[in-house]
């Protein structure tokens, strides 16, 4: 089983050095909570309280997901669909006014997206995104997952 817990200070040189990893930095451009061993990262937030980004997805009523594993070797284990899977409900629990959760891999990134699509999440558009993010740089696969009505 995995649990989520909110990130602590003593976390952040944990966090740190996941971020500087090769096998991260070749998704995450950014500067810069599972089990009893911290394996990777995940965060949520509302789109519309980054309406630059909601603009460029052209999606309203949604919150975005964020993730990563830190450790190359747990890659390809289910690690992070189960992740993303237990996740969801409660994105949308804290957001009850999103109708939907969006993720954009890039399309390289083809573990970040098969995990998105074990989790549920489908495909809504594929191409280039017009963002200045430097996480955002090159073809870019969006996806989402809509509530259970």
């Amino acid at each position: 089983m995995i649990a989520f817990r909110p990130i602590e200070d003593s976390d952040l040189p944990l966090l740190a050095g996941w971020l500087s990893l090769d096998f991260v930095q070749r998704w995450w451009r950014e500067p810069a909570d599972l089990d009893d061993r911290p394996v990777g990262m995940i965060q949520r937030y509302r789109l519309d309280d980054h309406p630059e980004w909601e603009a460029t997805l052209h999606l309203t009523n949604a919150a975005g997901i964020d993730y990563l594993l830190g450790d190359p070797d747990l890659a390809g284990r289910s690690i992070g669909s189960t992740a993303i899977g237990q996740f969801v409900p409660g994105v949308f629990e804290a957001y009850p006014e999103v109708d939907l959760v969006v993720a954009v891999p890039q399309q390289a990134n083809i573990g970040s997206w098969r995990a998105l699509e074990k989790a549920g999440f489908s495909r809504q558009w594929s191409g280039v995104l017009d963002s200045d993010d430097p996480s955002d740089d090159g073809p870019a696969h969006v996806y989402v997952i809509r509530r259970a009505r």
